[in-house]
């Protein structure tokens, strides 16, 4: 069988995602680079309560992963992701009038929701709109979307309050920050619902030429799976093991001498590791889709990523550190769309919301446990489980596939 030739509009389609889902980042992390200056503001110094927003986010994306996967299967990427993009919007737009911490707990919980109709969407964005040999690569930008969130999340509040900090304003520098935010979360809503398409009129790839499980059948078959279980075990680990070490970033270089403000260490890591992780999800993913090869890469991402953290924790100076924080996010972050796209190919015709929804929830409720249990050495005790475990998936062979698909 033939598939149509893929569609110019992909890449409209693909860039709206990406903004709209790095939106959702900046949202989830809006205080994490100013939680003492949020705290003041907000909760009488109590930087707890202020972190408590960010977590809120977590557990809404773990209540709300599968509900949001069936509303996509069941309503399309447009309508689907256009709940998320929507609450996105709204309550993204009301925290900038927040006079309290109650109205700003409120609003976030509820612009917390929008967060998993974007972020469980990944594969089947790449699936209705991509070729077989650009799936990996557009998860992969999307995942990138992911960490340019971050990034911006990191080093634009800082860069917005500095002034006000000077002048002893800092309550108007936030309302500033929350101000536009607000305006990029509109701007985001345009686009969504004047440029998405649920998929083109013809399927570029097997996978979305299927006819899908219903989701309660594809409940039912996907953790009978032998290899989706395995990845599910490596995702839980690895995802869970980047959202506790962001998470805990000013915690690994407390009270350490590394020549510069361990505060300001911090956040330049935690931001080099972010920008490793969008190089890596741009060229493993393309490496991974010119091969075809999945278990090759994450067995490479795992194997160097457990000397990669003990250089990031235990390095004697900034420059080793900032190299070991680079090739760690390089590594990790590049993973994410390989096991997505692997988790789709080994459980269709499953939908690929329910595999993506799986995995990204799987990565949120290990975050939570290893921020509340941080421990670097058993990180990299879990690193190896990982590998393990990764070792002994099935790999996919290309010809396999597409005889799988196509018969």
């Amino acid at each position: 069988m033939n598939y149509a030739k893929p569609s110019p509009y992909r890449l409209i389609v693909l860039v709206v995602f990406m903004f709209n889902v790095a939106l959702s980042q900046i949202l989830w992390l809006t205080f994490c680079a100013i939680s003492t200056d949020a705290a003041a503001v907000f909760t009488k110094g109590n930087i707890d309560n202020i972190d408590f927003l960010s977590i809120l986010f977590m557990f809404t994306l773990i209540l709300l992963t599968l509900p949001s996967a069936w509303l996509i299967e069941k309503l399309g990427l447009k309508f689907g992701c256009g709940i998320g993009v929507l609450f996105l919007t709204v309550f993204g737009a009301l925290r900038a009038f927040s006079p309290n911490y109650t109205w700003l707990i409120v609003t976030s919980c509820l612009c917390a929701i929008g967060q998993p109709f974007l972020v469980n969407a990944f594969t089947k964005v790449a699936s209705n709109w991509f070729p077989e040999k650009e799936e990996v690569l557009a998860s992969g930008l999307l995942s990138m979307a992911i960490f340019i969130g971050m990034i911006a999340a990191m080093f634009v509040p800082d860069i917005i309050l500095a002034p006000y900090r000077k002048t002893g304003s800092i309550k108007e520098g936030i309302t500033a920050i929350l101000n536009l935010y607000a305006i990029l979360s509109v701007i985001g809503l345009v686009l969504f619902l004047s440029l998405v398409k649920n998929k083109p009129k013809h399927a570029p790839n097997p996978i979305a030429a299927e006819k899908k499980l219903t989701m309660t059948a594809g409940l039912k078959s996907i953790f009978k799976n032998r290899d989706f279980n395995l990845v599910l075990g490596a995702c839980f680990i690895g995802m869970g093991a980047f959202n506790a070490i962001m998470t805990k970033i000013d915690f690994i270089f407390k009270g350490r001498s590394l020549g510069i403000d361990p505060a300001v260490a911090a956040g330049i890591i935690g931001g080099v590791i972010v920008v490793g992780g969008i190089f890596g999800s741009v060229i493993m993913s393309a490496l991974s889709d010119a091969f075809h090869r999945r278990k090759f890469f994450l067995i490479i991402a795992t194997i160097f990523d457990i000397p990669l953290l003990l250089g990031i924790t235990y390095a004697p100076n900034i420059w080793a550190v900032g190299i070991c924080g680079f090739l760690f996010g390089f590594f990790l972050v590049s993973a994410l769309p390989i096991v997505l796209t692997y988790a789709v190919e080994k459980t269709h015709p499953v939908p690929e919301t329910i595999s993506n929804s799986i995995l990204m929830m799987s990565g949120q409720v290990s975050g939570i446990i290893f921020v509340l249990y941080f421990n670097v050495m058993l990180l990299a005790l879990f690193f190896g489980i990982g590998l393990i475990l990764n070792f002994l998936i099935t790999e996919i062979e290309q010809k396999n596939v597409v005889h799988v698909h196509r018969s």
